[in-house]
């Protein structure tokens, strides 16, 4: 049952993977991973500082969500280890939460004042 889930998890870390792959190459910035509601690119002081701040650390990120999910399938599906399902969650949730905290200081850091 928790499968499910666990798969969502690999797709969404997948998607982060993605999406700073897409920034560092294509110059692109996948917009509802990284923006605010509403904002796009053009809101950007410095577009290319923006993603070579992040395109790493959304790739990292990315990375321990896909493992995370990956173990918990693995883990449900073999042993029913519980020290594992719950290395695999908190494995999730620190990513999730390094995620947010570097969006937020990048978005901080390289969006234009409301003020101009």
């Amino acid at each position: 049952m928790y499968s499910f889930i666990d798969f969502l998890c690999v797709i969404g870390g997948g998607y982060l993977v993605y999406a700073g792959i897409v920034m560092k190459t294509q110059g692109k910035i996948v917009n509802n991973v990284v923006m605010n509601k509403g904002a796009d690119e053009s809101a950007l002081r410095d577009k290319e500082g923006f993603i070579n701040y992040l395109y790493i650390k959304l790739i990292a990120a990315g990375a321990v969500i896909i493992l995370a999910g990956a173990a918990n399938v693995i883990n449900d599906l073999t042993m029913h280890s519980a020290i594992i399902s719950t290395a695999a969650g908190c494995a999730f949730a620190v990513a999730i939460i390094v995620y947010a905290v570097f969006v937020n200081k990048a978005l901080k850091k390289f969006l234009k004042s409301p003020r101009g």
